[in-house]
C-alpha cells in the first residue's frame, strides 16, 4: 500500500490540477467570507461593527466547503482503478505483489490524501471568523471529523463504482447518482411517505431511518446542535439529539463495507462482476 500512495502522490502533486484546485478552492472560499463579512459588518455609514454575530459567515464557508468537497472528491476518485484499466496496466498492477485490498487503500488514501490538504489549507480562513468571535474550536473540529468521514465515505463510494465499471465518466456519474439519492431522494421519500401515512405527530418524536444516510441533513444537524437550534430540527429528525453522531458512525460502516467490496471485486480470482 505504501509503494501505491507514493506513486500516486509523486503523480498528482507535481501536475498543475492539483496547484490549480488548492487555489481555486481558497479563493471561492476568500470570496465567500469577503461577501458575507460586507454584508455582516458594514453599516450605512461604511463603518465596521464587530458587534454583529459572525455565526451566519461561519455556516456560509462550512456550506461552500462542504458542497465543493462533494463536488471534487468523486472526480479524483471516480477513477482510481477505471483509469488503470483503459490505461491497460490494471492488468500489471493486480500482477505485483500487493494485495487487492492493499491497492484499494493506497488509491483511496492518496485522493483522501487531496481532500485533507484542501481542509487544512481552509484552517487559516476558519481562524479569521474564530478570532472575531461567533465560534469556537469544538465547533470546527466537529466539522473537519464531519468533512473527513464524508471524504471518506464518498471516496470509498468513487472506488468502489471505479471497480465496478470500465469507464471512469460512468464511475463518475453514478457516483454522483447515489449522492443525489442519499441527499434528495431520502427528504423527499420521507416527506411522502410522512404525508401518505399523515403521521405527522408520530414522527415528530421518531427519526425515519432513511435519513441516518443522509449526508446533508447530518451536516445541518451538527451546525444545528452547536449553534442550539437543534429544537428546529425535531421535525425533520425527530427529537433525537444524537441524530448527527449516529449517522455518522454509519458512514463509517458503509465506508468499511464499500472499501471490502471493491477489494473483493477487485480481485481477480473472484468472479468478475463489472458493467459496462
Amino acid at each position: 500500500m505504501k509503494s501505491i500512495i507514493l506513486k500516486e502522490a509523486k503523480i498528482r502533486m507535481r501536475t498543475w490540477k492539483t496547484v490549480g484546485m488548492i487555489t481555486a478552492y481558497i479563493i471561492l472560499l476568500g470570496l465567500t467570507v469577503v461577501l458575507m463579512l460586507y454584508n455582516q459588518v458594514y453599516n450605512r455609514n461604511g463603518l465596521i461593527n464587530f458587534s454583529n454575530n459572525f455565526t451566519e459567515v461561519f455556516i456560509a464557508i462550512t456550506i461552500v466547503q462542504v458542497l465543493m468537497i462533494s463536488f471534487i472528491v468523486p472526480i479524483i476518485t471516480a477513477g482510481s482503478i477505471s483509469l488503470e484499466r483503459e490505461k491497460q496496466t490494471l492488468d500489471i498492477l493486480l500482477s505485483t505483489h500487493l494485495r487487492p485490498m492493499s491497492i484499494i487503500m493506497g488509491k483511496l488514501m492518496t485522493s483522501i490524501s487531496q481532500v485533507l490538504l484542501l481542509i487544512v489549507a481552509s484552517l487559516p480562513i476558519f481562524s479569521f471568523v474564530f478570532l472575531f468571535g461567533g465560534i469556537n474550536l469544538i465547533s470546527i473540529l466537529y466539522l473537519v471529523l464531519f468533512y473527513v468521514v464524508i471524504s471518506i465515505f464518498f471516496g470509498a463510494l468513487g472506488v468502489f463504482f471505479s471497480v465496478i465499471f470500465k469507464k471512469t465518466l460512468t464511475s463518475i456519474v453514478m457516483t454522483y447518482l447515489v449522492m443525489i439519492v442519499l441527499t434528495v431522494g431520502t427528504l423527499i421519500g420521507t416527506a411522502l411517505y410522512i404525508d401518505m401515512t399523515r403521521a405527522h405527530h408520530y414522527y415528530e418524536h421518531v427519526t425515519f431511518w432513511p435519513l441516518y444516510f443522509n449526508p446533508g441533513l447530518t451536516f445541518w444537524a451538527i451546525l444545528m446542535k452547536q449553534f442550539g437550534d437543534i429544537q428546529r430540527f425535531t421535525f425533520m429528525i425527530g427529537r433525537n439529539e444524537n441524530f448527527w453522531l449516529i449517522s455518522t458512525g454509519i458512514f463509517v460502516v458503509l465506508s468499511i463495507i464499500l472499501i471490502g467490496l471493491s477489494a473483493y471485486f477487485l480481485n481477480p480470482i473472484r468472479k468478475k462482476w463489472r458493467k459496462r
